[in-house]
């Protein structure tokens, strides 16, 4: 019997260790907390949001631009914080539910010790999961791993023990408190539990607590639990709300360091890796709810309620709570211009600009008709047009159309850059279209040539850890701080800081007005852009171009009457021609053309009501509308003055993939009509795609030729689509155009311009 007796307090004593009953109570009331390690172990085990390559943020951290011993640090560094805000957040929570804890010598310290079970999990399998991504995909040596590791366990270890030294001097318990010995509290208890209510009140606070037999004192030494029934519980609620407030001054503390912190972003030594970032959001999330906990106990759900209903309602009034995004180089000073059906109609009506406006593109194609004909030393000479479609995809699409542009134009004896008249598309592949354009117009000054691989490296730079540090450190704040732009002052957020980081990897040639390549275009020198910005609340498409393109926008009003048809397209010149449009910088149409939700804020435009933009890619992933368009309205000079069209599609994907059909579950039944819907988007963009250029074929006189050149993946190859990329992503894409698709295409392509 008295072995028995003996098993059973050893199981009772394993089964109630308070590791383990902290993880019980965390799985049982704690779903919001437990909520940021399950996003944060999805990560680090790539289950979740491998497309947009978050996992690789974390799993191989950069800090100025490199993988190496001070990212890891500094990532285990910003898990520490998150690590101590969810110690703070289960320690204001839960701490009442654990009334020895008071009795101790540094109550929250010993809480924190015994709270150890998930963020030692979480430490471990980063660790095996890093190593793992370093020793694979980045092919680290081995003790260079050691060193990442060593580096971030460090870090972390920093940061919890600057915590552990402001907690010790500040954490009381009881006896420190309330200036009484253990003794005298025997002896009260003793005389309370004599009486009816005593006992009453005894008998509650043993079964509203939660059972804990044993717990660390230290890491390695394990006591018993005190009993608490003889303390006073008036005095130990005092102990935990003294903690609480004493943890809710350290938060506030560290809040203000990441306020600090974000006044220096312009800074690279502050620019942290963005998984750092990610950390830093978290916590400061979790410090923000602990802190209101602390101070407002069982009111904060109904404050923060409040709080967030009364901040929205404000915004739709006050500017400054709005926190709207601007397009930098207008003025948002004059009167806004009426969304209405009115305005487009009437912007709409000017049948003589547009005609104008046609007459101006068709000088241009004569210039270059011209030019054509002098090389071949041909009057008569036909030359083929050249259209160039890029497809969306952050930075693998910036950089694979740079890679595809050199690549062709330099075996093709400069001709693809000659003969291209347009270009269109949409985010990443825009921006890299606009690169190479630039540098193809300035080749006589730059250095190295324009060929270089050094512009490879330019536009496939990291632009997310800064974007994800503004965030973390500006942007969930109230934006105060402000910079002069072209001449007029903006609020700094994290659209600012984009254009910002483009610059600095391109060496600032987006740093200019979109009009300053106008004169370019006019004379022949280099094709026109236009980049078509998705209208947010109707759908309506926002035209950005340095060349008056009215023609791209009009409907005839008998037509449009005859079939019913809407306005699609707005001509941003002409819409904004008095908040001086011209003035809008190329850094901001190509980010307006790049917005992916979330990662950048909506530009808000200067009209009544306001509208705001995003990604092309919403309604035209490849640019193909303006291309067909382009062609309706030319389709007269094209047909008289050239011999073909050539539409040449850079693609960051591949276009015809073999159809997966997966076993469907219930769940699978249920989330499919949705989960369809968006996993096929892309794809009814590309068969649209395909009808749309059916039609154009049929509309036109001379050959239409379609040239694709695409990355496709190799299985357990993806290339994330997000604006930072992998060493090995990077050489993935540049090494691309030498598949023999690729090279077949541009065989192709060689072969139809030396027709």
């Amino acid at each position: 019997m008295v072995a028995k007796l003996k098993i059973r307090q050893r199981l009772d004593r394993f089964l109630y260790f308070f590791p383990f009953q902290l993880v019980l109570l965390h799985l049982k009331r704690n779903h919001f907390l437990l909520l940021f390690w399950v996003v944060l172990f999805a990560f680090t085990t790539q289950s979740f949001a491998n497309k947009f390559g978050i996992p690789n943020l974390f799993l191989a951290p950069e800090y100025k631009g490199e993988v190496g011993i001070w990212s890891y640090a500094i990532l285990g560094f910003s898990l520490g914080g998150f690590i101590m805000a969810f110690n703070i957040y289960s320690y204001i929570i839960h701490s009442k539910r654990f009334p020895f804890l008071g009795t101790l010598a540094r109550p929250f310290f010993k809480f924190c010790i015994n709270n150890f079970i998930i963020p030692i999990l979480f430490v471990i399998t980063y660790i095996y999961f890093s190593s793992r991504f370093l020793k694979t995909v980045e092919l680290k040596p081995t003790l260079e791993i050691y060193k990442y590791m060593a580096a971030f366990i460090l870090g972390n270890a920093l940061f919890i023990s600057l915590a552990v030294i402001y907690f010790f001097p500040t954490n009381k318990n009881i006896f420190k408190i309330s200036g009484r010995t253990a003794e005298e509290y025997i002896a009260i208890a003793q005389k309370r539990k004599s009486g009816l209510h005593g006992k009453l009140a005894y008998a509650y606070n043993r079964k509203s607590r939660w059972r804990v037999e044993t717990y660390l004192t230290h890491p390695f030494k394990v006591l018993l639990a005190r009993e608490t029934d003889h303390y006073d519980s008036e005095m130990l609620k005092k102990v935990f709300y003294q903690n609480h407030v004493n943890a809710s001054f350290f938060e506030i503390l560290v809040i203000l360091a990441f306020f600090l912190i974000g006044a220096f972003q312009f800074h690279d030594f502050f620019v942290i890796p963005a998984a750092a970032s990610t950390f830093l959001v978290f916590t400061v999330i979790l410090m923000v709810i602990s802190i209101t906990m602390s101070w407002l106990k069982g009111w904060t759900l109904t404050v923060l309620i409040a709080l967030i209903l009364l901040v929205d309602f404000a915004s739709g009034k006050y500017d400054w709570l709005n926190m709207a995004n601007p397009a930098y180089g207008i003025d948002y000073s004059q009167p806004p211009v009426p969304y209405s059906l009115s305005t487009l109609d009437s912007l709409n009506g000017d049948l003589l600009g547009v005609s104008r406006d046609k007459e101006h593109q068709e000088k241009i194609l004569d210039k270059w008709l011209d030019s054509q004909r002098k090389l071949k030393k041909d009057p008569s000479y036909k030359p083929k047009l050249i259209l160039v479609n890029t497809s969306g995809g952050g930075l693998r699409s910036a950089l694979w159309a740079l890679r595809s542009l050199q690549y062709c134009d330099s075996v093709s004896g400069g001709q693809i850059t000659q003969n291209t008249r347009l270009i269109s598309g949409s985010s990443g592949g825009m921006i890299g279209a606009a690169y190479f354009r630039d540098l193809y117009l300035n080749q006589k000054e730059i250095t190295p040539s324009l060929y270089s691989e050094k512009y490879l490296e330019n536009i496939s730079t990291d632009i997310l850890n800064r974007v994800l540090f503004t965030f973390a450190t500006n942007d969930i704040f109230v934006r105060f701080r402000k910079r002069e732009i072209a001449g007029y002052t903006y609020v700094l957020d994290r659209a600012m800081t984009f254009e910002d980081q483009l610059n600095i990897n391109t060496g600032f040639v987006f740093d200019k007005p979109v009009s300053a390549y106008a004169k370019e275009v006019e004379n022949a020198k280099i094709p026109m852009m236009i980049m078509a910005p998705s209208v947010v609340n109707d759908g309506r498409r926002m035209l950005i171009s340095s060349q008056p393109i009215s023609y791209m926008c009009y409907e005839n009003p008998d037509e449009r009457k005859q079939l019913n048809l809407s306005f699609e397209n707005i001509e941003f010149m002409r819409m904004f021609s008095n908040h001086n449009a011209k003035n809008l910088l190329m850094s901001s149409a190509l980010r307006m053309n790049s917005t992916f939700p979330y990662i950048l804020p909506y530009a808000s435009l200067p009209t009544a009501p306001s509208i705001e933009v995003m990604d092309a890619g919403l309604r035209d992933n490849f640019g193909m509308k303006v291309t067909a368009r382009y062609i309706f309205e030319f389709r007269s000079w094209i047909e008289k003055n050239t011999s073909g069209l050539i539409i040449l599609q850079l693609r960051d994907t591949e276009k015809l993939n073999e159809p997966i059909i997966e076993h469907s579950t219930i769940l699978d039944k249920l989330v499919n009509p949705i989960g369809s819907f968006y996993g096929n988007y892309f794809n009814d963009q590309d068969y649209n795609m395909d009808q749309l250029l059916q039609v154009t074929a049929g509309l036109i006189d001379v050959p239409l030729y379609h040239i694709p050149l695409e990355i496709r993946n190799n299985p357990g190859e993806h290339i994330a689509l997000s604006w930072h990329l992998t060493a090995l992503e990077k050489l993935r894409v540049t090494n691309s155009i030498e598949l023999p698709w690729n090279q077949e295409s541009i065989r192709q392509l060689n072969e139809l311009l030396n027709e």
